[in-house]
C-alpha cells in the first residue's frame, strides 16, 4: 500500500492498526493536504455487517464538527476497498504524556475540559464513543486535544452492534459494558472518570494481572481515593471522580457539560461553596399508626423550613423545591447535588394521643456523616415550642444563629388555638396535593381554622392563595379574585410584614393587568428580602409581558442565581431569548434545562413537572425518543396537571405532531383555566400553528 495511489490519495506511511481497520498517512493531491485514511481490515471487508459498522463510524463521526473531535472529510469505496478520509492529527497520544510524567492539576483539568466538551457535542447528537481511553486522545504540538477513533461509536437508534459482544479496552470499561447491558452517554462518562483518575494519579483506578481480575474490580471494588495517591488533588476533583465512577450509572454525573463545568472551577471557588451554609429539609416521615397524620408531619416540616429561612446566614431550600422528594426513598448525596446544598435534614414524627416524638438528623452530603441527631418527646400542646427548639438546635449544629431581629418573629406563635392550627395544617396538605377537589377541601379547612381564630393571619393568606387558585386554574369566576383581595388585606391588617400576603396582593394586581402596582409591590418584597425567588421571577414575567425583554433576562438570571438547582428560570430565559430572536442564547438555556433536570430526575423519576420541561428541549435538539418517553411518563402519572400537560403540548409542537399537540393542549386548557389561556396566546412554541384552522378553533372554544 505504501507509495501507491488510491483515487486522489497517495499513501505515505502506515500509522497504526486496530480491530476494525488499518490507518495510513496520505497526501490528498486534490486539496494538497495531509490526511489519515482508515481502511476496513481485509478479513472484515467481505462481511456486510462489518462494512455496515464501518460506515456507521463514518456516519456518526461525520456529523460532529468540534475542535476537540477528529474531523471526517469523506467516505470512499474504490477498487472494493472502503476507507474514511479524516483529519491527520500530529502530536502524541495522552497515554505517552502520562507515562512521561504525572500531569499538573492545571494541565489535567485543561485536558479533561476539552475531552468533556468533545463528548458533549457527540452526546447531544445521540453518539456514544464507547472506547474513551488515553490511547484515543491525541495532543497536538500546540496543546490542542483531539478525541480519535469513533470506530466503536454507537449511533442512537442503530442496531449494528453485535449482541453479546463487549467492545472497549478492559481497564476503561464500565460495569454495564461487562454486564452487556445497553450503553449510553453515562458509559462514556465512566471511561472519562477512569481517564481523569489516570491523569491525576498516574495510575489506573482498576488494575489486575488478567482481564478477569480487572473485571472483578470494576464490578465490585471502589477505587482508592485519588487524594491518597496525590495529596494536592483538590476536594472538588476528588468528589467529581467519585461520582463519575459510581457502579450504578443513575448515580453518575448527569452530563459531559457538567464534568467540564466542574473541572473549570478553581479551588477557591469550590472552597467558597463548601463554606456556604445551606440545607434542604426533607419532609419528615410519618411513623404514627394513623396514615392520616401525614398532614401533621408535613406541617411540622414546613414550619421548620419557615423558621430556618429567617436566618440570613443560612441558605434554606424552599418547601416547593423539596416537595417532589416527599415520600421517596432518596440518596442524600444525590439530593444534595440536585439542590446544591451542603446539608440535608431528615426526620420522623410519631404522634400518639396527646404525645409527640420528633427524631431528626443532620447529614453532611459530601461525606454522608451525621453532623447532629436528637430526639424530642413532648406533648402536642407544646408543638410551637418544640418546632422552635428543633430549629434552634439545627442552627447551633450548623454554627449559625438567629439575630435579635430574627428571633422576634421566630418566637411568635401563629395562633393560640391548636384546633385552628390543626385545620390550617390539613388545609396546607390539600393545597400541596393540587387539583380542584383538593383546592376546595383546602378552602374548607382554612375557613374552619378562621372560625376558631379570627386573628390567624397565616390562615387568611393561605385561604387567599386557595381562592386565587380557583380563579386561575379552575372555574375562573371573578368572585374568587374578590375574595383573594379581601383575605390578603385581612392578613396584612393583622401582620403587615407577612410576605405571603404581600405577594398575594402583587399577584392580584398582575391578574388585573395592573402591572405598575404589581411591580411596586414586588419591589417592596425584594427590598426586604433580596433573595425572594418568587418576587424576582415574577418581576421577570411582568417585564416579559410588557415587552421589556432585556429587563426580563436580568430578572431571570438573578432568579437562576437564587435557585441554581432549578430549571424554571432557564425555561423562562429560553422563551424570552426566542422572542428576542437570539437562537444561540435560547439553545444554551434549553441545554441548561436538560442539565439541571437530569440531576433532579436521577433523585426522583416521578418529578413530572421537571420531566415535562426537559421534553421540550429534547424535541428541539432532535432526540425524539427521549422527548416521547418523557411525555409518556408524564401522561401516565400526571393526567390532571395542567402545567405538565401544557409542556407536553409544546413538545409535540416541536416534533411536528399536530394531532397530539391539540389533544394535549385541549386537556391543559380544560384543567389550566385562565393561566393556560393567557400563555398560549403569546407562547412562541405555538407560532407555527397560528393561523391553522384547527388551532384557532380550539383557542376560540376556550376564549
Amino acid at each position: 500500500m505504501i507509495g501507491s495511489t488510491i483515487s486522489h490519495y497517495k499513501i505515505l506511511e502506515k500509522l497504526g492498526e486496530g480491530g476494525m481497520g488499518i490507518v495510513y498517512k496520505a497526501q490528498d493531491m486534490k486539496l494538497d493536504r495531509t490526511v489519515a485514511l482508515k481502511f476496513l481490515s481485509d478479513h472484515l471487508n467481505a462481511n456486510e455487517a462489518e462494512q455496515a459498522r464501518f460506515l456507521q463510524e463514518a456516519k456518526a463521526a461525520a456529523t460532529l464538527n468540534h475542535p476537540n473531535v477528529c474531523v471526517i472529510y469523506a467516505v470512499e469505496d474504490i477498487e472494493k476497498k472502503r476507507f474514511i478520509a479524516m483529519e491527520f492529527v500530529e502530536g502524541s497520544d495522552l497515554k505517552a504524556k502520562i507515562k512521561s510524567g504525572r500531569l499538573s492539576i492545571e494541565q489535567g483539568c485543561e485536558y479533561g475540559v476539552a475531552i468533556a466538551d468533545g463528548l458533549r457535542a457527540a452526546h447531544e447528537r445521540g453518539i456514544v464513543h464507547r472506547d474513551i481511553k488515553a490511547d484515543n486522545i491525541m495532543i497536538t504540538p500546540n496543546g490542542q486535544v483531539k478525541i480519535m477513533d469513533f470506530g466503536l461509536a454507537k449511533l442512537k437508534g442503530s442496531t449494528l452492534t453485535k449482541t453479546g459482544t463487549t467492545v472497549g479496552t478492559i481497564a476503561y470499561m464500565s460495569p454495564e459494558q461487562f454486564q452487556r447491558d445497553e450503553i449510553n452517554a453515562q458509559t462514556d462518562l465512566w471511561s472519562l472518570g477512569v481517564l481523569l483518575y489516570e491523569m491525576f494519579s498516574g495510575q489506573l483506578p482498576f488494575r489486575g494481572e488478567h482481564e478477569a481480575a480487572i473485571m472483578y474490580e470494576v464490578l465490585n471494588v471502589d477505587p482508592q481515593p485519588v487524594q491518597r495517591i496525590r495529596e494536592d488533588v483538590p476536594e472538588h476533583i476528588q468528589d467529581l471522580l467519585s461520582e463519575l465512577l459510581q457502579k450504578d450509572r443513575k448515580n453518575r454525573v448527569a452530563s459531559a457539560k457538567e464534568v467540564a463545568d466542574r473541572l473549570k472551577k478553581t479551588p477557591s471557588e469550590t472552597a467558597a461553596n463548601h463554606l456556604e451554609k445551606s440545607v434542604a429539609v426533607l419532609y419528615f416521615e410519618n411513623m404514627s399508626s394513623e396514615k392520616e397524620s401525614d398532614y401533621f408531619c408535613a406541617g411540622i416540616t414546613e414550619d421548620i423550613i419557615t423558621d430556618l429561612s429567617k436566618i440570613k446566614q443560612l441558605k434554606v431550600i424552599s418547601r416547593t423545591d423539596v416537595l417532589p422528594f416527599r415520600n421517596k426513598e432518596v440518596n442524600t448525596r444525590q439530593v444534595g447535588d440536585a439542590l446544591g446544598v451542603n446539608y440535608v435534614l431528615e426526620g420522623s414524627v410519631r404522634k400518639a394521643g396527646s404525645k409527640i416524638r420528633i427524631t431528626a438528623q443532620l447529614i453532611n452530603v459530601r461525606n454522608g456523616f451525621h453532623v447532629w441527631a436528637d430526639r424530642f418527646d413532648r406533648l402536642v400542646e407544646d408543638i410551637f415550642d418544640l418546632q422552635n427548639e428543633v430549629s434552634q438546635k439545627i442552627a447551633e449544629a450548623l454554627k449559625v444563629s438567629f439575630t435579635d431581629s430574627e428571633k422576634q418573629p421566630h418566637a411568635l406563635k401563629p395562633t393560640e388555638d391548636l384546633r385552628a392550627y390543626d385545620f390550617y395544617m390539613r388545609g396546607r396538605e390539600y393545597l400541596n396535593t393540587r387539583g380542584k377537589k383538593m383546592n376546595e377541601q383546602a378552602i374548607q379547612m382554612f375557613e374552619h381554622a378562621l372560625s376558631l381564630d379570627a386573628n390567624f393571619a397565616l390562615a387568611y393568606a393561605a385561604l387567599a392563595e386557595a381562592c386565587a387558585n380557583m380563579y386561575l386554574w379552575y372555574d375562573g369566576d371573578p368572585q374568587w379574585l374578590g375574595k383573594t383581595i379581601t383575605m390578603n388585606q385581612k392578613a396584612l391588617s393583622l401582620q403587615p410584614d407577612l410576605q405571603e400576603a404581600q405577594f398575594g396582593i402583587a399577584m392580584v394586581y398582575l391578574y388585573q393587568k395592573r402591572f405598575t402596582e404589581a411591580k411596586k409591590t414586588l419591589e417592596r418584597i425584594i427590598q426586604n428580602k433580596p433573595d425572594s425567588y418568587d418576587a424576582v421571577r415574577w418581576m421577570g414575567i411582568i417585564s416579559d409581558i410588557t415587552g421589556q425583554y432585556e429587563a426580563a433576562v436580568q430578572f431571570y438570571e438573578e432568579a437562576a442565581k437564587i435557585k441554581p438547582y432549578s430549571e424554571e428560570p432557564w425555561m423562562h430565559l429560553d422563551m424570552t431569548f426566542r422572542r428576542m430572536g437570539n437562537e444561540q442564547a435560547s439553545n444554551d438555556a434549553a441545554r441548561k434545562i436538560i442539565e439541571i433536570g437530569a440531576r433532579k430526575f436521577q433523585v426522583n423519576p416521578d418529578d413530572v413537572l421537571t420531566l415535562s420541561r426537559m421534553a421540550i428541549p429534547y424535541a428541539r435538539f432532535g432526540d425524539k425518543e427521549k422527548a416521547l418517553a418523557a411525555i409518556q411518563r408524564v401522561m401516565e402519572i400526571a393526567t390532571n396537571d395542567g402545567l405538565a400537560l401544557y409542556n407536553c403540548a409544546c413538545t409535540y409542537t416541536g416534533l411536528d405532531m399536530k394531532t397530539e399537540t391539540l389533544s394535549a393542549l385541549r386537556r391543559s386548557l380544560q384543567i389550566g383555566g385562565n393561566v393556560v389561556r393567557d400563555w398560549v396566546k403569546t407562547d412562541p412554541y405555538f407560532d407555527s400553528l397560528r393561523g391553522d384552522p384547527d388551532f384557532e378553533t380550539l383557542l376560540a372554544e376556550f376564549a
